[in-house]
């Protein structure tokens, strides 16, 4: 059975005789619901991707992906301050954290969605997954944590909106320079992928940093 590759995500086969797998991805921004008159959503979605994993002509995983740019983060806190309706002094620190994050570390939340547990839990020894994130000069860097969210509550899904009480959500965070020093994004860097790979498959969810 062939396998479909569609943009920028590719999917492998996984050793079964009788089932196709699928993974999906639009290099197009990730749509999520409209909420009142509110700038987050749209930069949301400008960093957002999404990729399907069918079996089958079944959707077996979901996975959704943000990547924490400095847009993005600003974005955020200036929606959690008013979202919590916090004072001068927290909204500050809580801006001041999401300004100086960048300077760390590439952040993304990702959320994954698929009935075989196996396939979602990236925490365990041996996980199904192996992530790295690949820059377009084909240099790949392996994450320096991968952290998976302890709470599944209304305040996550707020900001979001595709996150479910029934996936699993984590931030993975990658160095901001390669091994030997040099920086992984550089004034020409064009794209970067996430790329998730192991026995299901393999998978790339790219974003566009300039034209």
């Amino acid at each position: 059975m062939k396998t479909v590759v569609r943009d920028s995500l590719r999917l492998t086969a996984c050793g079964l005789q009788l089932a196709a797998l699928l993974f999906l991805t639009s290099c197009a921004p990730q749509k999520v619901s409209k909420r009142a008159e509110s700038g987050y959503l749209p930069v949301l979605e400008k960093w957002t991707r999404e990729g399907k994993i069918y079996e089958s002509f079944e959707t077996k995983v979901l996975i959704n992906a943000t990547y924490k740019t400095q847009e993005f983060r600003e974005s955020y806190a200036a929606e959690y301050i008013n979202t919590f309706m916090l004072d001068a002094e927290k909204g500050d620190k809580i801006m001041k954290g999401e300004m100086e994050a960048p300077n760390k570390y590439h952040e993304f939340f990702l959320s994954i969605h698929t009935p075989n547990i196996d396939w979602s839990d990236l925490e365990k020894k041996e996980p199904i997954w192996a992530l790295y994130l690949v820059n377009d000069s084909g240099e790949k860097l392996s994450p320096l944590e991968i952290k998976k969210l302890k709470d599944k509550g209304p305040g996550v899904i707020r900001f979001y909106p595709y996150f479910t009480e029934w996936s699993l959500g984590y931030t993975v965070k990658f160095p901001l320079v390669l091994p030997d020093g040099r920086s992984f994004i550089t004034a020409e860097t064009k794209h970067i992928k996430l790329i998730l790979t192991g026995t299901p498959g393999k998978g790339e969810l790219a974003w566009k940093l300039k034209p």
